[in-house]
């Protein structure tokens, strides 16, 4: 009868702890892809008012799958299903979905508005 106790505690406590790092590692992994897409949009916020400031900006990001948005003077990036989204000082219009990798983002000011080029 003893052992059937003990081998129910064993079995009950390995279970918390399995729970308890899922638990974690979903919280984890939620905090990660915030964070990352926080990073993502600072970047690419701040190549924007670099460009509306100096004509031109270039730099060389590392993103997952990612969607950026510009319409007005409203822009959005956008990783899975979350985004982030705030105004830079110059209007624009466009949408690029960008895929997973480093790539060159280049914005440019033409006319009155600015354009993104990904490569």
């Amino acid at each position: 009868m003893a052992e059937i106790v003990e081998y129910s505690l064993v079995v009950l406590v390995s279970a918390l702890f399995v729970s308890g790092s899922v638990v974690v590692y979903g919280s984890f992994t939620s905090f990660e892809s915030d964070l990352q897409l926080r990073a993502t949009y600072a970047a690419v916020s701040n190549l924007a008012s670099q460009a509306a400031e100096n004509g031109s900006a270039t730099a060389s990001l590392s993103m997952q799958g990612t969607t950026i948005g510009c319409s007005g003077d409203s822009l959005v990036v956008s990783v899975g299903s979350k985004g982030l989204a705030g105004s830079i000082p110059s209007s624009c219009d466009f949408v690029l979905d960008v895929p997973s990798g480093v790539h060159d983002l280049t914005f440019e000011a033409l006319g009155k508005g600015l354009n993104l080029s990904v490569s």
